[in-house]
């Protein structure tokens, strides 16, 4: 992931999931902020992916991975709505490249902007029509190669949700 996004990223607060017990004291450990991301991605610090199919066979990752997909889902399909209703996402933001600030700016504007348009009953068109896919199955992982190779044995913020994930399940 770009190194601008990595810096940006670094400035939120973390947040914190128990993962466990040691001694009868809850383990806390620290949740940077982070994209969500497919599984084309390789998983680091602030970039989380989803699991690919293969990885899957261990029901408590299957059920992270469904839950993850899912987050995901809700954002391609919100900004797939987007880039029906308005061109400007027709192509990638060249700001944020330069100015992640500025990007998110101007797609929280264009949230708000869209949700008015809902309000007053705007019809200009028939935007939804790139909307993601109602037929996709919800938490399915995209199975497709890394184009950044994880390396092995480095510590991801997706290895400390599924500690915690797994905590959640086992926890009585």
């Amino acid at each position: 992931m770009n190194h601008v996004y990595n810096a940006w990223l670094s400035q939120f607060s973390p947040g914190y999931l128990t993962t466990g017990y040691a001694d009868n004291i809850t383990v806390d450990e620290e949740i940077p902020a982070f994209i969500l991301a497919d599984s084309a991605y390789a998983n680091s610090k602030h970039l989380v992916t989803t699991f690919k199919l293969g990885e899957c066979s261990d029901v408590v990752v299957a059920q992270l991975n469904k839950k993850l997909g899912g987050a995901r889902y809700k954002v391609e399909n919100a900004f797939g709505i987007l880039k029906g209703r308005f061109q400007i996402f027709q192509r990638p933001l060249h700001c944020a490249t330069q100015d992640i600030r500025f990007a998110i700016l101007l797609i929280g504007a264009c949230f708000v902007l869209h949700n008015f348009l809902i309000d007053v009953r705007d019809d200009s068109g028939d935007w939804a029509v790139n909307s993601v896919s109602s037929e996709r199955e919800i938490g399915d992982s995209d199975d497709v190669e890394d184009n950044e190779p994880q390396l092995a044995g480095v510590e991801t913020t997706r290895d400390i949700l599924l500690r915690h994930f797994r905590w959640l399940l086992n926890d009585d």
